[in-house]
């Protein structure tokens, strides 16, 4: 299938079973089935799949938009469709979908051994501003904070 034959689109019931797969494949500390059930109602949120024609999730990127900040808190592609700047596409579009809900800035903590969500945070905008040692339970690493500004952004005050 072309890589391009998907949609980002907001996240609904008929995603969760493959967003919640997806989650399994990807993370070390899964959330639990729950959690992406509670995201369907969940103040704030901003939640957003690629979705292929046939429905199929092939990435999944949720946050919150709160005041004039989003904060992602999950993103993550199907180890089959990495590399294919799926990610990369669903980023920007909720940083867009963001700024049109007034958000000025964008934060996001990730693994110090996740290189690859590094450069692609780094290619979106986003800068290192900090670092909270031992932050995961799960393996004791170390969170990389990061953060970029929205403005400029379509939709944004000062586009």
């Amino acid at each position: 299938m072309n890589a391009n034959a998907y949609a980002v689109v907001p996240y609904c019931t008929d995603h969760t079973e493959n967003v919640w797969l997806i989650d399994r494949l990807c993370f070390v500390d899964p959330w639990l089935k729950r959690t992406f059930i509670g995201e369907l109602e969940a103040a704030c949120a901003l939640n957003r799949v690629a979705a292929d024609a046939a429905f199929r999730v092939l990435g999944f990127c949720f946050g919150r938009t709160i005041a004039d900040e989003y904060t992602i808190h999950r993103l993550a592609v199907h180890p089959a469709w990495q590399r294919r700047r799926i990610a990369q596409v669903m980023l920007r579009t909720c940083m867009r979908h963001a700024a049109l809900q007034g958000a000025r800035h964008c934060h996001i903590e990730v693994r110090s051994g996740n290189t690859a969500a590094q450069r692609l945070y780094h290619a979106c905008g986003f800068e290192r501003i900090g670092i909270r040692n031992g932050y995961y339970c799960v393996g004791g690493e170390d969170a990389i904070l990061m953060h970029c500004t929205l403005d400029g952004m379509p939709g944004s005050k000062n586009a």
